[in-house]
């Protein structure tokens, strides 16, 4: 069993290190950028034999999504998610520099979500929308749940689950939430304590769209192409990457699980007026995306012949800005020379 994390950073932070003493045969991929202090870390990465992919590096790696994805952009992170599956990792955990790890089983956790059958709680909702951030206390609505449907019933259901197969497991986040920009300006949430179906582990059933993020989430390595970051629609390039990829599970039988391990976020500094101008897009379409979404013919075939498909429904349409357009069939061509 081969797992590989990746990140990406502008800063010169420590965890990894934490992350280095918790999984010391895992794979971490570290991808820079342009603002990225490359010497520091460098030094802080070396000794703890992490691959740090610095933006010359990167652009000898040969993938075509680089010059689309662009510079000063945290797409940087869909670089290192190609070497991982270059690399031939089996699962593949996904994390920022501001997410500390809680608890020394934390790779092996994810291992056992993505690699056992699952027997355990799953939910369901009437209205095949469901949000992770009610379970939290105090209730933070997950970045990119639909502004109509925010602290909203929705009919939710919850029952058993037996055999059933994970394809993405994201785990929680305690101290600060990932949370929408006007959740954190007004209330400024601090997570202190979350639902015990959540320490025990929750499944959503597949048709039940639930937003998920990039940080502390690892994907099947099948699944994992699925989740390249989106570029130009702001705080929503996980999180469509997250819709998109629950499209394909319907199709492939897997599940989202949410749950443990946990991190503690301590998170990096942000302009939250800035981020709520960054939400405005996602905020308007995303329902009409998902609508989109469930309207395409996926076809038959392997998972990056159904995301082709997928791409091909989507960003046609006209809320998709046009730098993501050319971005997906560059990206499928590059994931399917980095699997070959």
């Amino acid at each position: 069993m081969k797992i590989a994390l990746i990140s990406t950073t502008i800063h010169a932070p420590t965890v990894y290190a934490l992350y280095r003493a918790f999984g010391p045969e895992v794979e971490i991929i570290v991808a820079g950028d342009r603002k990225t202090p490359h010497d520091e870390v460098r030094k802080l990465l070396k000794p703890h034999n992490i691959r740090y992919l610095d933006p010359a590096e990167q652009e000898k790696l040969g993938h075509a999504s680089s010059d689309i994805i662009g510079w000063n952009s945290v797409q940087r992170r869909n670089i290192a998610l190609l070497e991982a599956l270059r690399t031939g990792a089996d699962v593949i955990i996904t994390v920022d520099d501001d997410n500390i790890p809680m608890d020394a089983s934390y790779f092996a956790t994810f291992e056992r979500l993505l690699t056992q059958p699952f027997n355990g709680l799953r939910v369901s909702t009437a209205s095949n929308w469901f949000d992770v951030g009610g379970l939290l206390q105090p209730v933070a609505p997950h970045r990119g749940f639909p502004v109509s449907r925010r602290r909203k019933d929705q009919g939710a259901t919850f029952g058993p689950a037996l055999g059933a197969k994970i394809g993405v497991a994201a785990g929680l986040w305690f101290g600060d939430p990932d949370t929408d920009a006007m959740t954190r300006i007004v209330e400024r949430p601090n997570v202190s304590q979350v639902s015990e179906a959540l320490r025990s582990g929750l499944l959503v059933a597949p048709g039940c769209f639930t937003p998920f993020n990039s940080q502390n989430t690892a994907y099947r390595a099948e699944i994992a192409p699925l989740m390249a970051m989106w570029i130009s629609v702001g705080r929503y390039d996980d999180i469509w990457a997250s819709y998109f990829a629950e499209r394909v599970m319907m199709e492939t039988g897997h599940h989202v699980h949410f749950g443990t391990p946990f991190v503690w976020q301590q998170r990096n500094e942000h302009d939250l007026l800035l981020d709520l101008q960054e939400e405005k897009l996602g905020d308007t379409h995303t329902e009409q995306f998902v609508r989109d979404l469930l309207d395409a013919d996926l076809g038959k075939g392997s998972v990056v012949d159904m995301m082709r498909r997928a791409f091909a429904a989507v960003v046609k349409k006209d809320y998709v800005p046009e730098p993501m357009r050319r971005l997906a069939p560059v990206w499928c061509d590059d994931v399917e020379r980095a699997i070959a």
